[in-house]
């Protein structure tokens, strides 16, 4: 079996990268490990996509259900310090759109069923010099060759194991409680809000509404580990929704089960290795505090695959290593800088410092103060700034 690009994990990353390169005359094979069982059931997984990644998908026909935020407010929950982010201070309608996961997944399976090897995975990678191609070996015995081998496959990826790259990651000694809150008193359904407080960072955004379901919102919650020693998730909830409640003046209904996870990010420090190429959570991971994750991922894919167009629509072989390295040079630094700054607002707003708070209160009305400065955080974001 002979492809150009073989996409290891068919999940939302790599149907559109199979979507992109097919509308321009470039073949694919994905490699799922699971079933083609599409989750018909609503969950309670969001994302957060920018006005980048939202242009990207519809660019690819996927048009799905969202709600847009066209303001973000954040605010220091042990102080009066406070920011708001608009979108006109950008020009834009729109800072960002919440859409189901399970709509988006399901969505680009359908679309690339047919390009899918379904219940299989690569178990090893050989180059093939004669050919000038890899050969990936599955797991049910068979082989292909591919010119490029794109790693697809999330944080936990097969595909990064093979090539044995170094890879830095870091605990955040953190656990992440999320849950769909119905709301009331809430007079804009427009608005996201994001508060820093002892009790943890407590993001609250908008979701999709659906048939009867109105005032739904998602909520993501970081807290410190040390805080749940002696507490489950679902109890400190129950006992500490209504300080932020009361922060934000309004009124929250737990809607949904309470789902928990720990925190950590990886980063590899390198993304390529001979022809095979990690993308999106596969190469890095970062704090869900922005949301930023699929935004990183998406302009991953959106890179890579206009390297390939590019190289494969002027007669050059797709997996150049020059072309290959374009890819990881424009995307590397820019991941590794969400990185950074995710973890420094983590740890300054995480701060009980009582000098760190007055500090963080101060630079929040400081920067509120300063349109150029919140337009160059909201375009960055936004993915507006493409390198």
């Amino acid at each position: 079996m002979n492809v150009p690009v073989a996409i290891s994990g068919g999940g939302i990353i790599g149907n559109y990268i199979s979507l992109r390169l097919k509308r321009n005359n470039i073949d694919s094979l994905i490699i799922e490990k699971s079933d083609y069982m599409p989750d018909m059931s609503e969950g309670i997984r969001t994302l957060t996509l920018n006005n980048h990644s939202m242009s990207l998908l519809k660019a690819e026909g996927i048009d799905i259900e969202s709600a847009p935020i066209n303001e973000i407010n954040a605010l220091d929950g042990e102080g009066t310090g406070k920011i708001q982010f608009l979108a006109d201070d950008i020009n834009e309608s729109y800072l960002s759109h919440v859409v189901m996961f399970n709509d988006l997944k399901n969505r680009l399976t359908e679309l690339c069923k047919d390009k899918t090897l379904f219940n299989n995975e690569i178990n090893s990678i050989q180059k093939f010099n004669s050919e000038d191609t890899s050969e990936a070996i599955l797991g049910d015995g068979d082989s292909l060759h591919a010119q490029i081998i794109a790693g697809c496959d999330g944080r936990n990826s097969n595909i990064a194991k093979i090539t044995g790259l170094p890879n830095e990651y870091y605990e955040y000694k953190q656990t992440a409680i999320t849950f769909i809150g119905h709301v009331t008193n809430n007079d804009n359904s427009l608005i996201a809000h994001q508060a820093f407080s002892e009790k943890g960072i407590f993001a609250l955004m908008p979701m999709p509404n659906k048939g009867s379901k109105k005032n739904r919102h998602t909520i993501v919650w970081s807290i410190d580990n040390s805080i749940l020693q002696n507490i489950s998730p679902t109890e400190y909830v129950k006992n500490n929704l209504s300080f932020f409640e009361s922060k934000l003046n309004i009124k929250i209904e737990v809607n949904s089960e309470i789902l928990n996870f720990k925190l950590s990010n990886h980063h590899f420090k390198n993304y390529i290795k001979d022809s095979v190429v990690l993308i999106g959570d596969a190469a890095h991971s970062i704090h869900p505090l922005a949301g930023q994750g699929i935004n990183l991922g998406l302009a991953d894919a959106d890179i890579f695959c206009e390297e390939l167009i590019d190289a494969y629509n002027k007669g050059f072989k797709i997996n150049n290593k020059a072309i290959l390295k374009k890819y990881e040079i424009r995307r590397k630094g820019m991941n590794l800088l969400m990185l950074k700054s995710m973890d420094f607002f983590v740890d300054f707003f995480s701060s009980k410092n009582l000098y760190i708070i007055l500090l963080r209160n101060f630079g929040l009305n400081s920067v509120n103060k300063t349109k150029f400065l919140k337009a160059f955080f909201m375009r960055h974001a936004s993915g507006l700034n493409k390198f």
